[in-house]
């Protein structure tokens, strides 16, 4: 875990979804992997040569941006000129988190005590429908009444759109909202610049410990 600066009073918390609230990297593999094979049946481009593409692009763009990697959303954006509105698409076709997250009892714990202190609100690369599938899964949807997606705003993380959302859906200020994610240029960087905390996670023990660094704050 990565803690940056930490508001003083803290009222919101915008959670980031995939490696935030699970640990599973062959389902998270498979996100890309059943995209790329999709896409390379819809535009009759071969596997290899696509992968080739993408992978060209993603290279130039880390060497271009400070070695950040970008969301695969802005990757398929980026090479291909594919658009978000067909992301969406795509991605409802490709990902199935039934096929491979269960419930998680630590985890609904923890979001019920931060509940109880704290506005959640999840922001997501994902389509809204997916996280609703996803979150269901993992027994935590009831946490989340608010859901920003991929198609809610037509842009993918880190651009500022879906983090301008959820501070006016929270109807909170920057300054009293913490943004918690696995990636910092994507899920971490904008809030900061914003006035917002941060913290990166890097494991599930990192999220079922975050009501006691919360805490801290309050005493």
């Amino acid at each position: 875990m990565i803690t940056y600066t930490l508001p003083a009073d803290v009222r919101g918390l915008i959670f980031d979804m995939d490696l935030t609230l699970y640990r599973n990297d062959e389902y998270y593999a498979s996100q890309i992997r059943n995209q790329v094979l999709l896409l390379s049946a819809d535009l009759q481009i071969e596997v290899e040569a696509l992968d080739a593409t993408l992978d060209s692009w993603e290279s130039a763009f880390r060497r271009d941006n400070q070695g950040r990697k970008p969301s695969f959303g802005n990757t398929l954006l980026g090479a291909l000129g594919y658009p978000i509105e067909k992301s969406v698409e795509l991605r409802r076709r490709a990902i199935r988190p039934e096929d491979y997250l269960t419930a998680d009892s630590l985890l609904q714990a923890t979001l019920a005590e931060l509940q109880r202190d704290y506005q959640l609100i999840l922001v997501t690369n994902n389509p809204a429908d997916v996280a609703v599938r996803t979150l269901k899964v993992l027994g935590v949807l009831d946490f989340f009444p608010q859901i920003i997606g991929l198609d809610t705003t037509g842009h993918s993380k880190p651009h500022p759109a879906a983090f301008d959302l959820a501070y006016r859906t929270l109807s909170l200020a920057p300054s009293q909202v913490v943004a918690i994610g696995d990636r910092f240029p994507v899920d971490i960087e904008v809030p900061l610049s914003y006035g917002s905390g941060g913290i990166l996670v890097e494991s599930m023990d990192d999220v079922y410990v975050l009501p006691r660094i919360l805490r801290t704050l309050k005493s």
